[in-house]
């Protein structure tokens, strides 16, 4: 039940085909029409509906698929960093060599970092220290023996470390920059400021800015709710890392997405029309604004990137004929040239028709299947949160929902790698949970299934 991602040989990354067992990640990935005012395409998209033609008869439940991809990027063009590190250095990152772990993963970036760089090193317990402040990093000797300097203390004031580091990047003119915040953290935020809402609001509000927040969650005993959404919130990545020997890895594989990086800030929104609403948005955290517009910041994408963004819609089926349905817009910073913005826009419109044989002809069934994919993904997901509650009939009860819709689709499609695996993953959690022997949700081996298995749900959602 791993996830392997290929990274990206860039500048002075070097991450090369690695896949690390016992890490889940959650990122970003989706394509659009080249615009015909701009000849430097970073991201490319396209948009379908399951079903095109709508019967008057149903429900007006339809789904939208947005696939986005990002280009290539050349070697010599990578942008420069604004980098934050925030590492937890409360007492329980002494066990089992945590914070010398954490001390070799940054001072392997900090090694391949350049001049053009700017650096910040932020440590926290119950005390916040501004260990290394933003700064160009012409002196690489000075940012490791900062690093070097990193012992475990007290509480785990994970607000203020993350205040802190957000802060470091707010004050600095960000154009032409990729901007970072990397949040590391073992245990729960049990100092300062714990509610998730509130922490979630302050990676979102950076993320406004153009700051994102990735999280890293090393071991079993950290939230993973908390962290899962400030990296959502925040455009960022989050990371389940099980063992403290695989942090350097992890760090190679953000920062091998971070030299790699073709587009910036990318904001995917969608106007509906009269009558049109969201039923749900799988895999992304969205925010409706005052004016309808449901809006999915997206964290910035690298080259080669792939996501894919899918939404269902209700729309009205009292009478027939072609009506719009919504108008998509993504807007991104061109990192890669001058920074400048870069939108891309189509309308969708549908059809309702009392021709039944129509729709039918018509459905998209590669959306359609993504559809019921992502849906057994959210009841996997489901799954895993009634398993942490302690309801091991209600986790089953999910779980088998999610198997039902995934064998559907491996009937349907009994050569699909991405079915296959699925299966294979669900199949997996679903025996687990079954087993008289099935670990307590307080054990640390259920915290630690209780983090796979929402990781992975997340992850096949997007």
């Amino acid at each position: 039940m791993k996830y392997g991602i290929n990274t990206i040989i860039i500048g002075l990354f070097l991450v090369a085909g690695i896949t690390l067992a016992g890490v889940k990640y959650l990122g970003a990935f989706p394509t659009i029409p080249k615009p015909e005012n701009n000849t430097t395409e970073r991201l490319s998209w396209f948009l379908q509906l399951d079903h095109p033609y709508i019967h008057k008869g149903s429900n007006g439940e339809v789904l939208l698929n947005t696939k986005i991809i990002g280009s290539e990027a050349p070697i010599v063009d990578r942008a420069p960093v604004n980098l934050v590190l925030v590492i937890d250095r409360s007492g329980s990152m002494s066990e089992k060599g945590k914070i010398e772990y954490a001390k070799e993963a940054a001072k392997q970036i900090i090694s391949g970092l350049g001049p053009k760089d700017r650096l910040s090193v932020v440590a926290y317990s119950t005390d916040v220290e501004l260990l290394f402040p933003i700064q160009f990093l012409n002196n690489k000797e000075r940012a490791t023996s900062v690093v070097n300097s990193l012992y475990p203390t007290d509480s785990t004031n994970l607000s203020g470390g993350l205040i802190t580091g957000i802060g470091q990047l707010d004050k600095l003119e960000r154009k032409g920059y990729i901007n970072r915040v990397i949040l590391l953290s073992d245990g729960l935020a049990n100092y300062g400021i714990t509610d998730m809402g509130q922490l979630i609001k302050i990676a979102s509000q950076a993320a406004e800015k153009g700051i994102h927040v990735t999280t890293m969650g090393l071991g079993v005993n950290y939230d993973e709710n908390i962290m899962m959404n400030l990296a959502e919130y925040g455009a960022g990545n989050y990371y389940f890392v099980e063992s403290p020997s695989q942090l350097a890895g992890i760090f190679d594989r953000e920062f091998g997405q971070l030299a790699s990086t073709v587009a910036k800030d990318p904001v995917f929104t969608l106007t509906l029309a009269p009558g049109v609403s969201v039923n749900d948005v799988y895999g992304y955290a969205y925010e409706t604004t005052k004016d309808g517009k449901v809006r999915i910041k997206l964290g910035d994408f690298y080259g080669g990137q792939e996501r894919n963004i899918v939404v269902k819609l209700k729309a009205p089926v009292g009478k027939t004929g072609e009506s719009p349905l919504a108008t998509a817009r993504l807007e991104y910073g061109d990192v890669l040239g001058d920074d400048g913005a870069i939108s891309h826009e189509q309308e969708i419109k549908y059809e309702v028709t009392e021709d039944a044989e129509l729709v039918a002809e018509k459905e998209n069934d590669e959306v359609t299947t993504r559809g019921v994919s992502v849906d057994a993904a959210a009841q996997y997901y489901e799954a895993a949160t009634a398993y942490e509650k302690g309801d091991q009939e209600e986790a089953l009860g999910h779980m088998n929902a999610a198997m039902r819709r995934v064998q559907k689709l491996k009937n349907s499609s009994p050569n699909n790698p991405e079915i296959l695996k699925q299966e294979a993953e669900i199949r997996e959690a679903l025996s687990t949970m079954m087993m008289d022997s099935a670990p307590a949700p307080t054990s640390q081996e259920g915290k630690g299934l209780i983090k796979d298995f929402k990781s992975e749900a997340r992850q096949q959602q997007k």
